[in-house]
């Protein structure tokens, strides 16, 4: 990739995080990274090209930070995965990608012939972490599947709301169910008494 090409993926890429893809039009875009849409086409070919080449950009960046988070030293249980991987997710400085890449996601279930190949191997990479940190199990994969379903809609909700402290307790008690530890003691506990209850109505406790 030319030196000029990477400064414009560059500063097309600041302009998607500021405006999203939705209604993009190389003119506004050109005109504000101070460049032509001619010479957009001439670097990219299409708007199509210029989206592309910017979102393999995102998942560069995106693949560098999750490798210094699967290279960090911390707990390799589930719990402690999932929410090593939330405080991850929420670091500001990813936030605005994650953003853009959730707008994709809904584009992509719109119009998949066109958005799709955008995503490529966004997820995947979540996918193997949070099922390399779980116990061997016949539906290792499956629970790893829920775990990630359960990141994304956190996600989603803190970006609606921005209430981090409601959503980060959300996934430790999530978590603490996966491992049966914590709300999961609860859990269980609740069950004892349930059990304790019908055992005194049927008249066979003290």
């Amino acid at each position: 990739m030319s030196e000029r090409r990477d400064e414009l993926v560059d500063k097309a890429l600041g302009y998607l995080l500021r405006n999203g893809v939705a209604g993009l039009s190389l003119r506004p875009l050109a005109k504000e990274i101070g460049t032509s849409a001619r010479l957009l086409v001439y670097h990219f070919e299409s708007k199509d090209g210029l989206i592309a080449a910017v979102m393999g950009e995102v998942q560069a960046r995106m693949r560098r930070s999750f490798a210094e988070l699967e290279a960090a030293p911390g707990p390799r249980h589930a719990a402690g995965a999932l929410q090593a991987f939330w405080a991850w997710i929420i670091r500001p400085q990813n936030l605005p990608y994650l953003r853009l890449l959730l707008e994709v996601q809904v584009l992509a279930i719109q119009q998949p012939s066109r958005y799709a190949s955008y995503l490529e191997g966004t997820s995947s990479g979540w996918l193997d972490l949070i099922e390399r940190s779980l116990p061997p199990l016949k539906a290792r994969r499956a629970v790893a599947t829920l775990c990630v379903a359960v990141v994304d809609g956190l996600l989603l909700e803190y970006l609606s709301t921005g209430d981090r402290r409601r959503t980060t307790e959300a996934l430790r008690v999530f978590a603490a169910l996966l491992v049966g530890d914590g709300a999961g003691n609860s859990g269980r506990g609740n069950t004892n008494a349930a059990r304790a209850g019908r055992t005194r109505a049927s008249g066979k406790g003290a």
